[in-house]
């Protein structure tokens, strides 16, 4: 059972091992080089988009089946797929009418997303819960602040010049060290007390592994930090708690490469509509820098796919006092 058991955790730390990898592999190239060439910095982005980023929400169908079937409800795939969209337009029309209300909205559900990947399996409690949203918030400020020249003028776009957010990112950037430092400093002390209400043994190594791939990120440009860390770490440690959630079903159990094929038709879906926005981009918007764009598509699926991922972790949080986090 011990052999079993530490054959799991090394399979579970190789995705983001590789991820590491990529990283250093990374900065060497722009050490030796001076940069990273566009077009490599585009291919990683598309690898780890395509290859696990957006196949890990586009098995949301498949989670809400399994969800629905736990809470005794009923499902049809006809009204996810009209529920999703109808989430994604009205969040659309919400960027177009209230560019800032919509990025902090975007701010606040991608740091709580973040956090409850990045902190799994701990309880299902008040002072846990500020933990994983602080750690979440923390760890989306480390990728902006980092990378304040490429961010600012995509926050410009997408709050389409307003000034309060750029003077509030002005005034982050100015105070980088303060935001960071004492951001971490609040959350190891929130760490502390959340530990007090309701003991859990954290899994340090998979933490510190997150810390290496955070740090890798600072030198490279801000496309390729956000793809390994949205790709790299978070998509894969989300994939592995979906496989988890869906390999034991009573009927129809999959393999993990049944789960990533069944996640193909919506991947699909999804570069085909990110298509068409680069397709109208080239032909009418070109003096439009294209990053913004990406991060609007990132966030209009990100709304949606956070309430069925959360429907999942909310059912999969062990109810022992003593928790081990994977």
């Amino acid at each position: 059972m011990e052999a079993l058991n530490w054959t799991a955790r090394r399979i579970a730390q190789t995705p983001s091992l590789v991820s590491i990898g990529c990283g250093m592999l990374l900065i060497v190239w722009q050490l030796t080089n001076g940069y990273v060439p566009q077009w490599a910095q585009w291919l990683v982005v598309v690898l780890l988009l395509f290859g696990i980023g957006i196949p890990h929400g586009a098995i949301d169908h498949l989670i809400d089946e399994e969800t629905a079937r736990r809470t005794n409800r009923g499902y049809s795939i006809g009204a996810f797929v009209v529920k999703y969209l109808l989430t994604m337009g009205l969040y659309g029309l919400l960027w177009y009418f209230f560019p800032t209300a919509s990025l902090l909205i975007f701010l606040l559900i991608s740091a709580w997303h973040f956090g409850e990947t990045d902190i799994e399996h701990v309880p299902l409690t008040l002072p846990w819960t500020v933990v994983r949203f602080g750690w979440g918030y923390w760890v989306l400020s480390f990728l902006l602040l980092t990378h304040p020249t490429d961010v600012t003028p995509i926050l410009a776009r997408l709050t389409q010049g307003s000034p309060a957010p750029m003077q509030v990112w002005a005034w982050c950037v100015a105070h980088t060290a303060l935001w960071l430092g004492g951001g971490l400093a609040a959350i190891a002390g929130l760490f502390g007390l959340a530990q007090q209400t309701r003991r859990c043994l954290v899994d340090g190594r998979r933490l510190v592994r997150l810390g290496c791939l955070l740090l890798l990120t600072w030198p490279l440009p801000l496309l390729v930090a956000f793809a390994l860390y949205f790709g790299g770490w978070h998509a894969l440690s989300s994939f592995q708690t979906i496989y988890h959630y869906l390999k034991n079903r009573p009927q129809n159990p999959l393999s993990a490469r049944q789960v990533w094929f069944r996640s193909l038709p919506f991947t699909a879906i999804a570069l085909l509509g990110l298509l068409l926005t680069g397709s109208w981009w080239y032909l009418y918007a070109q003096t439009w820098d294209p990053l913004p764009l990406l991060f609007l598509f990132l966030s209009l699926i990100t709304l949606p796919h956070l309430n069925v991922m959360h429907g999942m972790n909310s059912r999969t949080q062990p109810h022992d006092p003593t928790i081990i986090s994977r």
